[in-house]
């Protein structure tokens, strides 16, 4: 480990008002302008997204894998990486096409799209699979996702309920 650490600091305020401070190690002005920084740590959630989407949507929730040994673990883990990457590359060529950033596609439902299209050419002609590659970027097209807002809220641990019930008073009648 270093002694000490060169970095440099950006201030910034949200939408609310309030003073932010970034702490970076991207400490040339030139190269890095403060701007760009500050816009790469408000798409840095997206990240988290990618990880829920790869867990929950193409593992299906899974909490543990399926393999019994550890070539077959690494075989699960890389064909899952693999599935995801894939459908991440058609949507980055719809993207693309489109003049929108991949990450304003929605993954879930191109997935759905792209398993129901894979199913259907499986068994096809093989002289119909371009018209179904052609269908499925036009349908993938229709996914771009309305523009989102900022976080709202910081990422705080939210208040557990109450231990206890809440007590009621009876009303004569």
């Amino acid at each position: 480990m270093p002694t000490f650490w060169e970095a440099r600091a950006i201030e910034t305020v949200n939408r609310h008002g309030q003073k932010r401070i970034l702490l970076t190690s991207l400490t040339d002005k030139k190269a890095y302008p403060a701007q760009e920084i500050v816009q790469q740590y408000e798409d840095r959630w997206r990240i988290e997204t990618s990880y829920r989407e790869l867990k929950q949507e193409l593992l299906g929730s899974e909490l543990t894998l399926r393999s019994g040994t550890p070539q077959t673990v690494y075989q699960e883990v890389w064909g899952a990486l693999l599935a995801y990457n894939l459908v991440r590359l058609e949507m980055a060529e719809v993207a693309s096409e489109a003049e929108v950033k991949p990450t304003e596609l929605s993954f879930t439902t191109a997935l759905h799209y792209i398993r129901h299209e894979w199913g259907w050419m499986a068994i096809e002609a093989p002289a119909k699979l371009p018209a179904h590659l052609i269908r499925l970027r036009q349908r993938l097209g229709d996914l771009i996702l309305p523009k989102t807002r900022g976080r709202s809220c910081p990422r705080v641990v939210k208040k557990l309920p109450a231990k206890y019930p809440v007590r009621t008073l009876k009303v004569p009648k």
